[in-house]
């Protein structure tokens, strides 16, 4: 036969069969091309890794990049190392109060209050100059670290409680809010997805940082006295924040900082990362304008009121049912190990789960651990239960404050979280009147029997449980309003398609 012959098709089949496979062939291109056009600009360039190999001009990628581990590390041991200072404050006021002979000593709690307060209150005044100014963020934090030497040395030379008020409580307070916050603003840069992660991981480093610094304070105070120990202080944090700063930048993702052409790519692939965001709710609006945030805010608020008041009163409830002190730091200290896992495990489901789902849980926790536990505490079998989780999911609240400013956007993140800050810096600050006014007029002292005790110190357990009771069921409305939203976002979306 001839060739013509054989490349004629079989009989019953009425087209050619290269001409059908022709016609499957473009319909496939015309296909691929019309879903091409319709993707983000990322999904058209190469992988990343294969564009930072080609174009050296690429930011380095979030999450899971050498360069963001870095970075982590350096805010661990720059926010980290010099926020651990504050949280272990007790040790320096059992000091002021018991064995120094100072001057006013009865007012040294003003110094943590001051301490602490600054760098609560101020948050959303330097996130504002973070991100209005065009000051890297990096500058702030080396501003902070010379205002905390400058606290620490100064209370060295402090011979009244009046001047470190002024020294250790204002001039370190407000080094460590120059520090902390624009860290947490170049932390945000680097990590997207795992930034419930990062925030948790570094909180929970700052309490065992805390920890540490309390075993050193306790040993330099009880040997060589206040002066000594601001010196060994101050040298210390000369060392180490200051080389862990110098790895602090924020990634580089603006046109001003890498060429035009690769400015593109970076964009996308952060719009990318944000899209593929489970915990984030499609609000098109700002965050003031959403009842969710209202929400929110009074959830953290009364949440922040009832925080602080069972690390207050652990030590001395211990007390007063007949055990030594040395139990009830051991107390004390069973609580701060479970904040750091907390910290740590709710930061991390903040990146899988929905914020307000786990502001439920947190509160509601807390709030049954102190109905159920803390109110009928008469041994430790009671109180160690009790300190374990209310330690753990108590603190874990904070580490889902950068996933709820995520809710409403990437643009205002920072500003939630800073916003969030503030309440409780407010509520921290009134709930030591008000657990004064709870307790006035009680005589609570070593030695009672178990049933006093607990009547002694009923109005501070109420109040504790009632406050995350409160915050436990606004986290179920704001659950309830992002969802809807969420469902009305994506019927409108699929709408739009239809």
């Amino acid at each position: 036969m001839s060739s013509e012959h054989d490349s004629s098709p079989a009989k019953g089949h009425p087209q050619p069969y290269n001409s059908v496979i022709k016609e499957i062939i473009d319909v496939v291109v015309e296909k691929r091309a019309s879903t091409d056009s319709e993707r983000p600009i990322i999904m058209a360039q190469p992988s990343q890794n294969s564009t930072e190999k080609c174009l050296p001009g690429v930011p380095p990628r979030t999450d899971s990049s050498w360069e963001a581990f870095r970075v982590f590390l350096a805010a661990v041991w720059s926010a980290g190392f010099l926020v651990g200072i504050c949280l272990s404050f007790g040790v320096f006021q059992d000091f002021y109060t018991n064995e120094a002979d100072l001057p006013n000593n009865g007012h040294s709690s003003w110094i943590g209050l001051l301490a602490v307060g600054i760098d609560y209150l101020g948050c959303p005044a330097v996130t504002y100059c973070c991100q209005t100014f065009n000051i890297p963020c990096h500058y702030y934090v080396y501003s902070g670290w010379v205002l905390c030497l400058a606290g620490l040395l100064s209370s060295a030379f402090c011979h009244n409680v009046k001047a470190l008020i002024a020294t250790q409580g204002l001039l370190f307070g407000l080094g460590i809010l120059l520090v902390e916050m624009p860290t947490l603003i170049i932390l945000d840069s680097w990590f997207v997805k795992r930034r419930g992660l990062a925030y948790g991981a570094l909180f929970g480093m700052m309490d065992l940082f805390g920890v540490a610094w309390g075993f050193v304070a306790n040993a330099l105070l009880n040997r060589h006295g206040i002066k000594i120990t601001f010196l060994v202080f101050t040298a210390i944090c000369f060392v180490f924040p200051a080389v862990a700063t110098y790895f602090l930048r924020e990634r580089p993702s603006t046109a001003k900082e890498m060429p035009s052409e690769t400015s593109s790519v970076s964009d996308a692939e952060a719009t990318n990362d944000l899209q593929a965001d489970a915990t984030t709710v499609p609000f098109t609006k700002r965050y003031y304008r959403h009842a969710t945030f209202y929400v929110l805010i009074a959830a953290n608020l009364l949440q922040s009121f009832a925080y602080y008041l069972p690390f207050v009163y652990l030590p001395s409830y211990t007390t007063a049912l007949g055990h030594s002190s040395s139990t009830g730091a051991t107390v004390l200290a069973i609580a701060n190990v479970a904040m750091i896992f907390g910290e740590i495990g709710f930061g991390r489901l903040s990146d899988k789960a929905k914020a307000p789902t786990l502001v439920f849980c947190s509160a509601a926790v807390s709030s049954l651990a102190a109905f159920l536990l803390w109110s009928f505490a008469s041994s430790l079998a009671f109180l160690i239960p009790f300190a374990l989780l209310f330690g753990a999911f108590a603190a874990g609240y904070a580490a889902l404050w950068p996933r709820i400013g995520t809710m409403f956007g990437e643009k205002d993140a920072s500003m939630i979280y800073s916003l969030l800050s503030f309440g409780r810096g407010i509520a921290v600050i009134a709930s030591g009147p008000i657990s004064t006014a709870l307790l006035h007029g009680r005589h609570i002292s070593s030695g009672q029997t178990s049933s006093s005790v607990q009547h002694e110190y009923q109005p501070i357990v109420m109040f504790v449980g009632a406050c995350m009771a409160g915050s436990a069921v606004l986290g179920a409305v704001g659950w309830i309003l992002s969802h809807r939203k969420t469902k009305s976002s994506l019927q409108a979306r699929s709408e739009a398609v239809v």
